[in-house]
């Protein structure tokens, strides 16, 4: 094993006095619950109103098949943690390896003493922290939902809107996966259904969830009033937002300059929108500076491109739950444990 004998795992008997947490992404879906990761970036959104220096950094490195993106920050106002997360993106290379497109890790160390505090699986905590944050820009009530697009962010943004929402029903599109996954996720309470073209999930939907990879306008100008979260569109190339539709809607988003160059911009770069017709980033509405939606038949979008803030907000929740809680696997990074 070599130099990676050094980071072992440790018994009860042996482990240092703080011992590195390493998280699953299955720890993760059970430590992170949609209402502990929604609190937690209410937090720290809150904070952020007041110390917008907070921001965070990201940088993209491109490789050959794709791209290698870093997002790291602290801990917004109170400085107790830094998380970086450094993602592997390659979608032309990684299939026909048999490997996901996305592989990464998140690390976090305690700001104030640089202690290594945990490690862990950022493909999770990109999906569970993302539908946190729609739900969060959310904010008015609904009962009814669709979702466009059934992929893995499908399940944690259904999960987080089941959390904040007494949703009835939830109609689902996708050409392939649609009728499989409202089959696994449609409790007694809450029916999901799988409808045979976008226009009929979204009719009469009171919020809507585009989670897609598209390159071209999933969702076109004659919907009717609704809250759209658009969390697909993470880079210049993707989008799911028609520009008339983006014209015609009072516009959020989670970070102005990061949906401005990798989010929802085909509006902007089209001149159909510019960034003063933002109406509120999460900031301002995660503190009560602005509200979101403020009435039911009115069209709001949430451009939501990710944020170095979500990442460490969620990645903090979820070290301070495994160490109530005792998951996940502890080791000795240093090699100074026995």
């Amino acid at each position: 094993m070599g130099h990676f004998a050094s980071a072992k795992i440790l018994t009860g008997a042996t482990m240092p006095e703080t011992p590195v947490v390493l998280l699953s992404g299955a720890d993760l879906r059970r430590l992170l619950r949609p209402q502990t990761t929604i609190r937690a970036l209410r937090e720290a959104y809150s904070a952020l109103a007041s110390n917008r220096d907070d921001q965070g950094r990201s940088v993209v490195f491109t490789v050959e098949g794709g791209s290698i993106p870093f997002k790291s920050g602290l801990l917004p106002g109170s400085h107790l943690a830094f998380a970086s997360k450094a993602n592997v993106n390659l979608p032309d290379d990684a299939k026909p390896r048999g490997l996901p497109t996305i592989q990464g890790i998140v690390v976090v160390p305690n700001a104030k003493h640089g202690r290594p505090l945990a490690v862990m699986n950022s493909v999770a905590l990109t999906g569970i922290r993302t539908a946190a944050t729609a739900a969060l820009a959310a904010q008015s009530g609904a009962d009814r939902a669709a979702i466009i697009g059934c992929g893995a962010q499908a399940r944690y943004e259904l999960d987080a809107m089941r959390s904040v929402f007494a949703l009835k029903a939830v109609r689902v599109f996708d050409t392939a996966r649609a009728e499989a996954f409202a089959a696994a996720n449609s409790p007694s309470d809450c029916s999901t259904t799988a409808a045979p073209r976008i226009s009929a999930a979204v009719a009469d939907a009171d919020v809507c969830i585009t989670c897609t990879t598209c390159k071209a306008s999933v969702l076109a100008h004659d919907l009717t009033g609704c809250f759209i979260a658009a969390v697909g569109a993470d880079n210049p190339e993707k989008h799911e937002i028609a520009p008339g539709l983006m014209q015609l809607a009072r516009i959020l988003v989670d970070d102005v300059e990061a949906c401005a160059s990798g989010g929802e911009n085909h509006a902007l770069r089209l001149g159909v929108v510019t960034k003063d017709r933002v109406h509120a980033d999460l900031a301002e509405l995660a503190s009560g500076r602005k509200q979101g939606r403020f009435a039911g038949d009115e069209h709001v979008i949430f451009d939501s491109s990710g944020s170095d803030v979500q990442d460490v907000a969620a990645a903090w929740a979820a070290y301070q739950e495994a160490v109530r809680t005792g998951v996940g696997l502890r080791f000795d990074l240093s090699g100074n444990g026995a």
